[in-house]
């Protein structure tokens, strides 16, 4: 026995040095791919190097030599026919149906393409989510690590994603028309495209459901697409065993759906952004809070029967804010898990918020007493912690950009002249009349921040003539004061 132990740790540590010196070690990830995360900055990538190595080790199964196993474990069916690999990377398309065949895809050379540069921990192609959630310190809401307990299926994919509609009864908020009918006729008044995916589709991917482990339903709601009752009805004649999981709004329960429920495995993500009545009919428009709650019960009810499990899953946003630990709570009390969704909309965005409101929500968010003591509830903790370092990083980066825009330099129409003469060189006797007329009506002290500051220091010796060269006194009198105004030497 003490020699299997020894053994077990000894192969527990080459595996792991194998894993340091392949993704954390910086010169290592140099040779591994040069070209690899390469829209970020030097000191960017040494700061993901660092979070990866904190990251790999919060893993559900420990750290292992890709970033992400979607590609090579999962497919994603998603609306207008483009196959992709998971609904945050909609961008490296591996084929669209009906132009290919499902077999084609799912055995055509981009799935591999992309496993491989993940391979080399490299986010560019379209994985630049999971990349920021890791950068932020928000490792339990990071996408990939979803696809880590997937089992290898010898061929054949494990998990089968579909979007196939966008069929839905109500009009959230924060959604668009990609994601809702209902938003695209009454909000945005277009016409609704029809599916692509047909019966031909449904008899192409029917050898892949009975080898599935799991098969996940997006919308649109899921309850209201007849596609989905189809495939619902395949799997739990040929695969009972596949675990058929679905995000709902929670509005929409009737007989044949319990009926599902009593004979498949389910598990139902029900989306809940409010305890709050009217907050939750303000946000989830058409919804009644209520019936939410009751169709809530049943969920739960059937899927523990069959051993599966609910989650609330909550868009934290500038519209609910507050109540986010009362969700956790809520959840808790519930013993049901729940899920943070990134919201990146413009006006609903934590993102978008300032320095002094971000601060506001951590600590608003420190202070709260977050209840249970069970295995759910332990869970539901680590994730609404992530949220808090997802936000606390925002908070860094806005609190950075608003301290670049306070006066700090003291410059005079002499210093001004003195930098652009030093940068024009010999030619600044050329310009130096109409140089001159330009800052004139400056204020004769003038304070700049940070920003203004880099932008004197970088401006191009080829710009600067052309815009003296090109445009009136007027003109350049304006993108003086909009430089010492606005930060901007645009004109708009």
């Amino acid at each position: 026995m003490k020699r299997i132990v020894q053994y077990s740790i000894y192969l527990f540590c080459t595996q792991w040095t194998k894993i340091w010196n392949s993704v954390f070690k910086k010169n290592s990830y140099k040779k591994t791919n040069d070209q690899a995360n390469c829209d970020l900055e030097e000191s960017e990538k040494s700061a993901l190097l660092l979070h990866l190595k904190k990251y790999h080790q919060s893993r559900p199964l420990g750290p292992t030599k890709s970033i992400c196993y979607a590609p090579s474990r999962s497919i994603y069916f998603g609306f207008e026919g483009n196959v992709v690999p998971c609904c945050f990377n909609r961008d490296f398309v591996y084929g669209s149906y009906p132009q290919q065949t499902v077999k084609t895809v799912i055995n055509g050379d981009k799935r591999q393409q992309l496993q491989e540069i993940l391979d080399y921990q490299d986010f560019s192609k379209g994985c630049r989510h999971c990349r920021s959630q890791i950068m932020a310190g928000n490792y339990e809401g990071v996408e990939a690590r979803l696809y880590d307990k997937l089992k290898k299926n010898s061929g054949f994919p494990s998990e089968m994603i579909f979007e196939l509609e966008n069929t839905c009864n109500l009009e959230c908020s924060m959604c668009d028309g990609r994601f809702s009918s209902s938003i695209l006729k009454n909000r945005e008044f277009s016409p609704i495209s029809p599916s692509p995916y047909d019966h031909e589709f449904f008899e192409q991917i029917k050898p892949y459901l009975k080898k599935l482990h799991v098969a996940k339903f997006l919308g649109g709601e899921p309850f209201l697409i007849k596609s989905y009752y189809e495939i619902w009805e395949e799997l739990i004649k040929y695969n009972p065993d596949c675990f058929i999981n679905l995000q709902t709004n929670g509005t929409v329960y009737n007989q044949k759906i319990e009926d599902l429920l009593k004979r498949g495995r389910f598990q139902i993500g029900v989306s809940i952004d409010s305890l709050n009545h009217k907050r939750f009919g303000e946000i989830r428009k058409n919804a009644d809070l209520n019936q939410v709650f009751e169709n809530l019960e049943k969920f739960i009810k059937y899927t523990r029967k069959s051993g599966s499990f609910v989650n609330i899953s909550v868009c934290p946003m500038q519209q609910n804010w507050e109540e986010i630990p009362d969700i956790v709570n809520f959840s808790n009390n519930k013993n049901v898990f729940i899920y943070f969704n990134t919201v990146y909309n413009e006006g609903f965005s934590l993102q978008e918020l300032d320095s002094v409101t971000l601060k506001k929500i951590i600590t608003h968010y420190k202070k709260a007493e977050i209840n249970g003591n069970s295995y759910i509830s332990k869970r539901n903790k680590r994730f609404f912690y992530d949220l808090i370092h997802q936000i606390e990083e925002w908070y860094k980066i806005k609190s950075d950009s608003e301290q670049s825009f306070i006066p700090k330099w003291e410059y005079t129409h002499h210093s001004l002249l003195l930098i652009i003469k030093n940068m024009l060189s010999d030619e600044y006797p050329l310009f130096e009349a109409r140089i001159q007329s330009a800052i004139e009506d400056l204020p004769e002290k003038m304070m700049l921040n940070d920003h203004q500051k880099q932008m004197l220091e970088e401006m191009k010796k080829e710009e600067l003539i052309q815009s003296i060269q090109n445009e009136s006194p007027v003109l350049l009198k304006q993108r003086m004061f909009n430089f010492i105004k606005n930060s901007s030497f645009d004109l708009e």
